[in-house]
């Protein structure tokens, strides 16, 4: 056979199947399309979140953000020392950051020194006061300064009395604080006071920075113009002494420091500018290698040297989001890629059975295998060129188009995404047009090898067992996924660490969720044919295998259960009557008559319900044992099933049961159709529920974090006094609806320092306005919070405004030495304050007294009596005191008001000095000073950082909580639980009112979480502890509708650095604006309903195109047996339709578990933590439903086609032709 006969012979056997051959075309086109396009869109996405992340950090901070600042130390204060530093920098810059770079400007500072200032500068100021200060030089600062007085320096450098003499510029700032410098004044720098070494500057002009948070001053002038004495602690410097920093020319300054002080040095900073737009685009890639190209480089030729930028902060952070953003699109592309491939393989697979009489003939008369090769070869050759040419720029033009979408007008504004023209797609597409192009020779190729006899015993006889269950390919592939899996779980994510912690995808682990939908369809083909039977009415070997599976699987889980629990004989009871049902099913299966087989049903059923009564269902035991549990239940159901199956079938109409015997007799002719449409199901709900799902869970995290519309956290503690200041001041901001105080902290469980720690929030429970999900807790938020404030409080004392002094009488029941009694009072603004009074004395009634200060804000309230003594832990001194006639005193007119005569009612309770209550407060009336009865306290060596006393409260004292379920189970506690628990401010007495699972803002891991009332918690501590007094230390405001972003924004700049701010609102708009999010999902998700539709829609219509070709020959016997047009319909509509529906409801209940388990892997938070709050499974069926309707309407299309030609077979040419 020569090339032109070859080629010609190619040629037509292309046209003879044309059909085929252009699905196959497409399948190709689209798979290399597919493939080439998600490294371009990947990259696309990347780059356009590169303009985001870079446009949002110059919004957030300014374009100084970005500016690459390199520092180096000890630089000779010689000219070619500076000069050749200099020229390394620049030349470093050139050959790695050149096309952003846009102008440097370099800052040159001496360490501190000694100066001398002039004794008449200020009158009375004392002569030649002594000071720290420095020279240095900025270039350009004249262009950037305003002078007072004065002008600029020159390079002027002139002998003076005490060495060279400069010319300096100084700030208006540092000449009022250094004793009023002018110019004409002249300081002296040295070393050191005995250092004979001089340098001598006159201040020659006096200026303030033109725009102190310009560009040209890093957004903040201040460490330049006006220096400070670093902080010794590493904290802000703002409250530290200034230095007098002195600006010199670069000539000067080397000059006159070079020559009065051998061996000098210098800092050097260099502040490069970078042109933003030009950095935008480039890759994250490029950043890196040029960012630590230059790193490297000054590295070596500048040892010592330091480069920083908020590039590479940027780029710290992008790669590591956009990395775990991307995690998912990666997932869902090749899940699409290989469904493609497998939908390609499908059509090829319809190709070869068509061609197998062709190929018989050619073997049949000596055309060898490699001619055949060759033969398929050069037809996959041309389908897969044309395509591999054509896909890249289908790749490129789609992804580019793609930014036009409504999903990137966040992003882009409506304009094209940017793409890069490189080598990579056209690689990918040709890697992806080689393994299309295998996947059409080799099963051609294979089926080639048959003969002619062999294939008409195939067409006559269709074999009962696939290969993939002949050589055991689905248990193997059961046996991977089931690694996979493992390690998945054991994993719980997709992503890997590597080398110094840079994080990398398994990628093994990528096709999980392919080998998952393939090992549930392979499985699946295992019981079709025993389905078919089943509900054909043949067989009911599927109960069978059910029931057997069932019973062993619930003896082995019993039986492990028990043995772990050390009991090896308690499985035996469920065990017998598992053996029972076995029995009885045995019998059932094997009876003749329905006497027997009912008698055996009742049996089974009776068993299995004393099974069940014996061992009830429990969602929370194994899973195993659960299912199971639920599987015993249905064997009684199944089989009854049966029964009435086999009833229908005999009674069917005549295509229902022609339609069930022929399924039955060939159910692996669906098979290929069926995988198909439990990938493209597959692949459908994973696209909707993954990304609804990671839609969900990206805006809940948020929402957790800041638990409302803005949230203040890391207040220091003066900015949370209780004095109303910051409800006054941010409360009445515009937009703010409400705001609620909070204050954040720790603890640790019971009364040492080895219990079990703890986090807790304290807020303001009546009109908290905080998000909430409804499975965070069984009762809903408004009950939650209502708990905290269930027992009424008792209010504190109200002392009289005029009143001077407080008194009450004392008897204690022996002498304590050192042990004072104190009073602890509380003002309007909710500051405590102790008030101590004398030692307790000696026995016997005497009057104890204190004046009450002036300086609190009336009127005042009285909180707790507390006895305190020097020491903490248990060292107290154990004893008993009788107290009687609270009372204060007027001062105008010495008048007595009594406020406690501690008669009938006592509204005081111990304070919380152990776990085990030492202490104890009742009402005697043996020992009074005045009326019935008095206050008898008896308290023990325990105190509670080292006080013990009473305080005001009623019932029992303890203040409700709400904890975590991780709390609970870490504490031993459960709902009702009263505990001790120790926080900053001493030991509280808490009881467990309810128990919750998460709460916004509180992270349940570890000891877990505790919530209380706030104004319920700070009276109780502050009383407790007044000199540690707690105060706020976050808040909480809600905004009006749509107002969360201003707010925030003026949140925002009242706190400053005084603590942290975060904005639903901001962060949501951050996330829609990051395309590898939100918009990238999105984009994808339409991509993969296209695929779905082309490869579910044209792979089932050219199922049928074999279909036809295969069965013409029987629809033609039936219709000439009699078979009517309704009856062909039904036959066709009914077979088809149920292939169908077993594929996309298979494919539906895989999709679904696939789901779970890849949300799971791939939720994590920025940092590779676990996400808080818990996804929660979503899928979006405003896409999903509509996409069934889709594949419903073409299924029923093709299928009508099908009908109307089997319905008009013209049954006289056909018999013509079979002749």
């Amino acid at each position: 056979m020569g090339p032109i006969n070859t080629i010609s012979l190619v040629m037509r056997r292309l046209k003879d199947d044309w059909q085929l051959m252009v699905s196959i075309f497409l399948g190709i086109l689209v798979a290399t399309t597919l493939m080439s396009g998600a490294p371009v869109y990947l990259d696309a996405l990347e780059r356009q979140s590169i303009v985001g992340s870079v446009d949002s950090a110059v919004a957030r901070f300014s374009d100084t953000y970005l500016t690459i600042i390199t520092e180096t130390d000890f630089v000779p204060v010689e000219v070619q020392a500076i000069q050749d530093t200099n020229d390394v920098y620049l030349e470093a810059i050139e050959r790695n950051v050149a096309p952003i770079h846009i102008g440097t400007k370099r800052h040159i500072r001496m360490s501190f020194h000694t100066v001398s200032l002039p004794s008449e500068s200020t009158p009375g100021a004392p002569a030649g006061r002594i000071a720290e200060g420095f020279f240095q030089n900025y270039s350009g600062i004249e262009d950037h300064v305003t002078f007072l007085a004065g002008g600029s320096a020159s390079d002027s450098v002139k002998r003076g009395t005490q060495g060279p003499l400069v010319e300096a510029i100084i700030s208006d700032v540092l000449a009022q604080e250094f004793d009023g410098l002018s110019v004409g004044d002249v300081v002296v720098l040295t070393p050191s006071v005995a250092d004979p070494s001089r340098v001598s500057a006159r201040i020659v002009g006096i200026f303030q920075p033109t725009d102190p948070t310009g560009d040209y001053w890093q957004g903040d002038a201040e460490p330049f113009v006006n220096p400070r004495v670093p902080d010794p602690e590493g904290g802000e410097s703002t409250r530290q002494p200034l230095v007098l920093g002195m600006f010199l020319t670069e000539n000067a300054l080397v000059q006159a420091v070079g020559s009065a002080f051998p061996g000098a040095v210098v800092d050097s900073s260099w502040y490069g500018s970078v042109d933003k737009e030009i950095l935008k685009t480039w890759s994250s890639g490029e950043m890196r290698w040029r960012m630590d190209g230059l790193t490297e480089e000054l590295a070596l030729s500048l040892p010592g040297s330091f480069v920083r930028s908020g590039i590479t902060v940027l780029l710290v952070e992008f790669e590591r989001s956009s990395f775990l953003a991307s995690v998912p699109l990666l997932l869902l592309m090749t899940v699409m890629g290989v469904t493609v491939v497998y939908f390609l393989f499908m059509i090829v697979s319809y190709l070869a059975p068509a061609r197998e009489s062709d190929i018989a003939l050619f073997r049949s008369r000596g055309t060898g295998m490699y001619r055949l090769l060759r033969l398929y070869l050069i037809e996959g050759s041309i389908l897969t060129l044309v395509a591999v040419a054509i896909a890249p720029f289908l790749a490129l033009l789609a992804v580019s188009l793609s930014g036009t979408l409504p999903y990137f007008n966040n992003v882009t504004g409506g304009s094209l995404l940017p793409v890069a023209f490189n080598w990579v797609p056209f690689v990918t597409a040709l890697g992806a047009g080689l393994l299309c192009l295998l996947v059409f020779v080799v099963p051609g190729v294979l089926g080639a090898r048959a003969g002619l006899i062999v294939h008409k015993l195939r067409s006559s006889r269709p074999p009962s067992v696939p290969f993939v269950q002949r050589y055991y390919i689905d248990i193997g592939l059961l046996a991977i996924g089931g690694v996979l899996f493992w390690e998945l779980q054991a994993r719980g994510e997709l992503v890997s660490g590597g080398l110094f912690d840079q994080p990398d995808v398994n990628e093994a682990l990528l096709v999980a969720p392919v080998l998952f939908l393939l090992v549930v369809a392979l499985l699946f083909f295992r019981i079709f044919p025993m389905f078919v039977r089943y509900i054909g009415g043949e067989s009911q070997s599927l109960v069978d295998r059910i029931a057997t599976v069932t019973l062993i699987a619930l003896v082995l889980a019993l039986a492990v259960r028990e043995i772990r629990a050390d009991d090896r004989t308690g499985w035996i009871p469920q065990g017998a009557i598992l053996a029972g049902v076995a029995a009885a099913y045995y019998a059932t299966a094997r009876a003749d008559s329905w006497k027997f087989r009912v008698l055996g049903l009742l049996a089974q059923a009776a068993l299995i319900a004393l099974f069940i009564w014996s061992e009830p269902i429990d969602p929370e035991q194994s899973s195993v044992l659960f299912a199971a549990s639920i599987a015993v239940t249905l064997i009684v159901p199944l089989q009854l099933l049966y029964y009435a199956l086999t009833a229908f079938a005999r009674r069917a109409p005549v295509w229902v049961s022609m339609t069930l015997w022929h399924m039955a007799r060939n159910p692996l002719q669906y098979s290929w159709l069926i995988l198909l449409l439990v990938l493209v199901s597959g692949i459908g709900i994973l696209a909707t529920t993954v990304g609804a799902t990671l839609d969900r869970s990206y805006e809940e995290r948020i929402r957790y974090e800041v638990g409302a519309d803005v949230r203040v956290s890391g207040l220091p503690a003066y900015f949370g006094r209780r004095d109303g200041g910051i409800k006054n001041i941010y409360g009445s901001l515009d937009g703010v609806d409400t705001l609620s105080l909070a204050l954040r902290s720790g603890g640790r469980v019971g009364s040492g320092d080895q219990g079990v720690p703890f986090s807790l929030l304290a807020l303001e429970s009546e009109g908290f306005d905080v998000w909430y999900r409804d499975d965070f807790s069984t009762v809903p938020l408004n009950n939650l919070l209502a708990q905290l404030g269930r027992q009424d409080p008792v209010e504190p004392i109200l002392i009289p405004e005029n009143a001077t002094q407080i008194r009450i009488w004392a008897n204690p029941a022996e002498y304590y030495q050192l042990v004072f009694l104190w009073i602890v009072l509380q003002d309007q603004t909710g500051r405590t304050r102790i008030v101590t009074m004398q030692e307790l004395g000696f026995p016997g009634w005497h009057l104890m007294s204190a004046n009450l200060p002036d300086d609190m804000v009336g009127p005042l309230r009285v909180l707790a009596i507390q006895i305190n003594e020097p020491g903490f832990g248990a060292v107290g001194t154990v004893g008993s005191a009788v107290f009687d006639n609270l009372h204060a005193v007027i001062g105008s007119t010495g008048e007595e008001v009594l406020l406690d005569d501690f008669e009938n009612n006592l509204d005081w309770i111990p304070l919380a000095t152990s776990a085990i209550r030492s202490d104890e407060l009742a009402l005697v009336s043996d020992v009074v000073h005045d009326g019935e009865s008095a206050a008898w306290f008896s308290f023990g060596k325990e105190t509670n950082r080292g006080t013990r006393g009473f305080r005001r409260a009623s019932g029992n004292g303890r203040i409700p909580v709400i904890a975590s379920s991780s709390f609970a189970r870490a504490a031993g506690a459960s709902r009702g639980s009263v505990l001790i628990v120790g926080v900053s401010a001493g030991l509280v007495p808490i009881e467990v009112v309810d128990v919750v699972e998460y709460f916004p803002t509180m992270d349940p891991i570890g000891g877990g979480f505790l919530i209380f009332d706030l104004p319920t918690l700070l009276s109780y501590v502050n009383g407790l502890n007044p000199i540690a007094e707690a105060g706020v230390n976050e808040f909480f405001l809600s905004a009006d509708d749509d107002d969360g972003l201003k707010v925030f924004r003026q949140v925002s700049a009242l706190v400053r650095n005084q603590g942290h701010v975060t904005g639903a609102q901001p962060e949501l708009e951050a996330l829609e604006q990051n395309p590898l999010i939100t918009a990238g999902w999105r984009a994808m998700v339409i991509a993969a309903m296209l695929i779905i539709v082309f490869t579910a829609g044209l792979g089932y219509v050219v199922y049928l195109l074999a279909f036809t070709e295969r069965s013409i020959g029987e629809m033609a016997a039936l219709r000439s047996l009699g078979l009517s047009s309704k009856q062909t319909a039904g036959l066709i509509g009914l077979e088809h339709l149920m292939v169908a529906f077993i594929g996309l409801g298979i494919g539906t209940w895989a999709g679904f578990q696939m789901s779970r388990m890849m949300v799971s892997a791939v939720t994590l938070t920025d940092s590779g933590g676990r996400v808080l709050p818990p996804f929660v499974l979503t899928t979006d069926w405003t896409i999903m439903g509509p996409l069934y309707g889709v594949l419903l309407l073409i299924f029923v299309g093709a299928l009508y086609s099908l009908g109307r030609r089997m319905i008009h077979l013209d049954l006289h040419r056909l018999s013509r032709f079979e002749g």
